[in-house]
């Protein structure tokens, strides 16, 4: 009888493979980590590396060489402090029986799926295969942690829905605000008020209604544990002589990362790891600066008018065409943008002021630009219609801007 032999051979094959969340996340957050906060981040993600080390900014605090007592401290060195977005949510999502469903530790990888207004970092369906479960069982543990999680809206896919979360919590589902957020979702986004009223057939005075029960909800539940901090400018835009913008990258509010060469030197083959580690690390936060510099000098580009005083408000730029123009999606914009301050002609400002929408009637208008021009006019005293004709838009659109300025019409002598 011959003998059986197995033979082990190894074959090259392509297949795919969820990574753990916590990777998928990894940039991103460093990503979207306000600069105030970078050194600590980055201290605990060297923590277990011995080639790396981390420099605190040039402008951190320096702490004081003689201590007072702690009986003499003042309160506010001594104050707990208050817990923010990730720890408030993980001890609630501790207490909900379907979150295990997901796995070991499922609660601290969910709760790194919110971003910071609350809503769910990445759609449903990509989550789902990054914690290795099927789409339907993944919704199932959302709908649970939904109806209890507080503050009501958090884990929504989208503004409508967070607010759809925070009515059906207060046993408003079927209410007239519902219905406005299930049929009149156009009409609300062109706050054209006259065509909603049109379409639901309603009165006035119950479309005011459903509409203040609409602005009593919370937009972004998620900013209720955003406290005051420190504001380290990134980056600054400055213009030449010749009106051509520059921006450069501000080391002084920001920390270094260190590699130790001799170490790496000395340690041979023990750091193959280490240093595998060490440039992963590294290159995120090339990616972080190179990032947010791009934004800086399209922004720059764009708003050279509105920062050079020649202009009362940011031209539009939306998402979508600035994503475009820098070869990224727009989430990752909007992202960048929110957590990145710039020191400018016009002061310190967030990237993110200097994005934003045109008005549906005027796409090259932006809705600061236009309340500029209605204020200016209001104070020449003109009213209303002379000043949508001059504008070239209808005269209700500019009543409605006027009215949220708290201005009263101007009326011909």
């Amino acid at each position: 009888m011959e003998n059986q032999r197995t033979e082990l051979r190894l074959e090259p094959s392509v297949r795919l493979k969820a990574l753990p969340l916590p990777l998928l996340f990894a940039r991103l957050s460093l990503l979207t980590v306000p600069s105030a906060d970078l050194a600590a981040l980055l201290e605990e993600r060297t923590a277990k590396n011995p080639l790396l080390s981390v420099e605190p900014p040039l402008s951190a605090p320096r702490p004081r060489q003689n201590a007072e007592d702690d009986d003499e401290k003042a309160p506010w060195e001594t104050a707990e402090a208050l817990p923010d977005l990730d720890e408030a949510v993980r001890s609630q999502l501790c207490l909900i029986p379907e979150v295990s469903l997901l796995g070991r530790k499922a609660e601290e990888k969910l709760s790194s799926c919110l971003e910071p207004r609350g809503y769910l970092a990445a759609p449903a369906e990509d989550l789902a295969a990054a914690f290795g479960t099927d789409p339907s069982t993944f919704e199932r543990v959302l709908e649970s942690v939904r109806a209890v999680v507080d503050p009501p809206g958090l884990f929504a896919r989208d503004l409508p829905h967070c607010l759809r979360l925070q009515l059906s919590r207060q046993g408003l589902e079927g209410s007239d605000a519902w219905i406005l957020l299930e049929v009149g979702l156009e009409e609300l986004a062109r706050q054209d008020l006259a065509a909603l009223r049109k379409k639901l057939a309603w009165e006035r005075e119950r479309l005011d209604a459903a509409l203040r029960s609409l602005r009593r909800l919370d937009p972004h539940p998620g900013f209720s544990f955003s406290h005051p901090g420190t504001v380290l400018p990134e980056v600054e835009i400055r213009y030449g002589e010749s009106g051509r913008p520059a921006v450069r990258l501000l080391h002084e509010n920001l920390p270094r990362v260190l590699l130790d060469a001799e170490l790496y030197a000395a340690a041979g083959d023990f750091a193959r790891g280490p240093f595998r580690e060490a440039r992963g690390l590294l290159s995120a936060v090339a990616a972080r600066y190179r990032t947010k510099m791009r934004l800086a000098l399209l922004l720059a580009e764009r708003q050279q008018a509105y920062l050079g005083g020649l202009a009362p408000a940011p031209v539009p730029l939306t998402l979508a065409p600035a994503g475009q123009k820098l070869g990224l999606s727009a989430s990752t914009v909007q992202r960048a943008a929110a957590c990145t301050w710039a020191v400018t002609p016009r002061g310190t400002l967030p990237l993110s002021s200097l994005l934003g929408r045109g008005i549906a009637a005027r796409p090259d208008l932006s809705t600061r630009a236009l309340r500029e021009a209605i204020r200016s006019g209001w104070e020449s005293g003109k009213p209303d219609s002379v000043l949508a004709r001059e504008l070239g838009l209808p005269p209700r659109t500019v009543t409605w801007h006027r009215q949220r300025l708290g201005l009263p019409p101007v009326r011909r002598a």
